[in-house]
This record gives structure tokens, C-alpha cells and sequence, in this order.
């Protein structure tokens, strides 16, 4: 992991997404910056592991990485793939100071902006618009969320696959496919059955 210094990265993605959701006073912006820290970390390498505390709360500028849990037979189920302009971390476990069952990876170098516990509470207090963006994005994804397990038990293989092909295709490409069969809890095997009737489908 290393980290670099302000402006020596470009904040564009983080600036838009923030304007994406609420209207950010001129000048604060700059200031709201200065509480995250960037950090790039190699293909692999491991931001957080289960059973750690987590020391800080992410949004990816460049990149790709998964947050997965392991089961006590060490099989791993991938909850969540972030991309650039997604905001991802364990929350509770980081203003709790407890220890988080997840583990996050870099699927690719990545490039990160980083928020700690002490500064995220410091960014409610100073920017108020904060607090509307970040409750703003944080329902979006907890309806994302709720539908994905809902979706885990009423859909089926075919339709999961067929789903995120459709609302992330360019995952589909930057992920292997032993990933992606973990996310959407299929095996490898089922998986792959599932890719051939489809391409026969379109080749039919």
C-alpha cells in the first residue's frame, strides 16, 4: 500500500459523485477533501480482513475490489464488487471499533480515497450537506442490497447471470468468472453451463 500527498491525484470522479446527489456550497468542497486520504494498493493485496477493526471507509477512484465473507467450511461468498465512483466499508464496525467479518481485496491496482472513524464523524459536523448525500446513497444501497438477497432466493441462476449482465456489464469482463459465480452463488460448473446455453441461445 502507498499513499501520496493532496493534489497530487485527480478527485474529479469523488467530485461528481458527491454533485450527483446533493448541491455542494462553492469553496467546500476543497475543505470536505481534505479529510479523506488517498491510498493505491496492489492487485491482491488486502485492505481489510475479518476479524480486524476497520480503521477507515472507502470510495474507489481507480479500480476494483470485492467484499467477501468466508463460512466455517472456508468456502467465500462475495457480497459486494466496488468499482470506480462506489462508495464501500464496513460502517457499524468502524464507528464501533469492533471487528468486522468481511474482508476486502483489490481485484486490480487500486486507487482509493480513505475516511477514519475520527473524520467521518468531523465530516457530519462540518458539512451538513454531507449528511443528506451520504443518507442519500446509503438507502440506494440498501434497497440494492435487500433485492440482491431477495433475488438469491426467488431467482434463478439464469436470471441472476442475465440481471447483472445487464446492469454491470463491464464487471462481467474485469472479473473472473469464479468471482462472479461467488457473488451470485452458483458454482464454477453451474456457471459456465449457464454462459453456454446463452451464447448458443444468441448463436441459434
Amino acid at each position: 500500500m502507498t499513499e501520496k500527498k493532496k493534489n497530487e491525484y485527480d478527485t474529479t470522479l469523488f467530485l461528481e459523485e458527491l454533485q450527483k446527489r446533493i448541491a455542494i456550497p462553492e469553496g467546500e468542497f476543497e475543505k470536505f477533501v481534505e479529510l479523506w486520504e488517498y491510498k493505491k494498493f496492489k492487485r491482491n493485496e488486502f485492505i481489510l480482513k475479518a476479524g480486524e477493526v476497520p480503521q477507515f471507509s472507502i470510495f474507489v477512484l481507480k479500480g476494483c475490489l470485492r467484499q467477501y465473507i468466508v463460512n466455517e467450511k472456508g468456502e467465500e461468498s462475495i457480497v459486494y464488487f466496488a468499482e470506480e465512483r462506489h462508495f464501500i466499508g464496513d460502517l457499524p464496525s468502524m464507528r464501533n471499533k469492533t471487528a468486522t467479518n468481511f474482508n476486502f481485496q483489490a481485484l486490480e491496482k487500486c486507487e482509493l480515497l480513505t475516511i477514519s472513524a475520527e473524520n467521518w464523524t468531523k465530516a457530519f459536523t462540518e458539512f451538513p450537506w454531507w449528511t443528506e448525500a451520504h443518507l442519500k446513497g446509503y438507502q440506494l444501497w440498501a434497497a440494492k442490497m435487500q433485492q440482491q438477497m431477495a433475488d438469491m432466493h426467488t431467482k434463478t441462476g439464469e436470471e441472476k447471470y442475465l440481471t447483472l449482465l445487464k446492469e454491470r456489464p463491464k464487471l462481467i469482463l474485469r472479473v473472473s468468472q469464479h468471482h462472479i459465480a461467488s457473488y451470485l452463488g452458483l458454482s464454477a460448473e453451474t456457471l459456465s453451463r449457464i454462459r453456454k446455453k446463452i451464447a448458443d441461445t444468441l448463436i441459434s
